[in-house]
């Protein structure tokens, strides 16, 4: 993964509000295991997407990881689950190692990297070499993948496509994360991608404006 360089302050305060509204939903995070403390498959998961492409959702879902990571004790994951979109030449992922796609139809973590910067409890899962978009709407898929995640991590961070494509996985998350990039979206266009996906405030984990306007409109808590 490539080293995040970010404002510590911005995604430690996004990660606070994240593990909060997952502890008051779902209990704190811990690391599963196969022991009686912590039940195996225990793993929480979040998925940060977008009402549209290109709102800067790949830079906050890496950069909300590496704070997570180093927010609370257990293994964090970085995935790219967004099969829509070409990966990065420098993906070692775009050049046949297995990923997120094989875990979904094999059940078992396979092409697991160290993330490279940051946190040592921080790691990188790429999409592999059978992410098909079609694959993000077979919920037998998208349940054996995310089973196999909750079980490794206490936390696994998606890198998912726009709402509209993210299928299945949208029923199987804990919590959402919405990147809004505010010179392109309107209030109207991220309320309606919430509504057509199904999510309600329950699941909303927070909200990251990117390219904040001067002044910030009302709809986002502005004056």
């Amino acid at each position: 993964m490539k080293k995040i360089v970010h404002d510590a302050t911005l995604f430690t305060r996004i990660g606070e509000g994240v593990l909060d509204h997952l502890t008051k939903r779902h209990g704190p995070l811990a690391q599963p295991s196969d022991g009686a403390e912590v039940p195996v498959m225990s793993g929480r998961v979040l998925l940060v997407s977008s009402a549209r492409a290109a709102e800067g959702k790949s830079f906050v879902a890496q950069g909300l990881a590496h704070a997570l990571a180093e927010l609370q004790g257990g293994d964090v994951v970085w995935v790219d689950a967004a099969f829509g979109t070409p990966p990065r030449e420098t993906d070692i992922f775009a050049r046949g190692a297995s990923g997120f796609s094989e875990i979904m139809t094999l059940g078992s973590l396979q092409g697991l990297a160290p993330a490279g910067a940051g946190p040592d409890r921080l790691w990188r899962l790429g999409r592999g070499v059978l992410a098909q978009p079609a694959l993000l709407q077979r919920p037998d898929a998208v349940r054996k993948g995310l089973m196999a995640l909750r079980a490794g991590f206490a936390l696994a961070v998606l890198d998912a496509p726009p709402l509209g494509a993210c299928g299945a996985l949208l029923a199987e998350v804990d919590a959402v994360v919405l990147v809004v990039d505010s010179r392109h979206t309107s209030r109207q266009a991220a309320r309606q991608a919430l509504a057509d996906a199904n999510i309600g405030p329950g699941r909303m984990a927070g909200l990251v404006l990117n390219h904040r306007p001067r002044p910030i409109p009302r709809w986002l808590g502005g004056d």
